[in-house]
């Protein structure tokens, strides 16, 4: 995956926002383990908040992506 932009993807499950770095919706989805689409709905959004974008890539570098 070295070289792919990533973006920041948000979305909210009961009381916790969660983020994901994924280079595109779908692989967001899957790495949220969701099957619905969320995007299209509403409930998840690309964003544009710096600390969940900070978070988001924090966490790709500590999985090793």
């Amino acid at each position: 995956m070295a070289g792919r932009k990533l973006k920041v993807f948000q979305a909210q499950f009961g009381f916790y926002d969660t983020v994901v770095a994924a280079p595109s919706q779908a692989a967001a989805l899957r790495a949220w383990g969701i099957h619905q689409n969320l995007f299209a709905g509403g409930q998840a959004r690309i964003t544009d908040d710096p600390q969940a974008i900070e978070a988001g890539e924090d966490l790709r570098a500590a999985s090793g992506g």
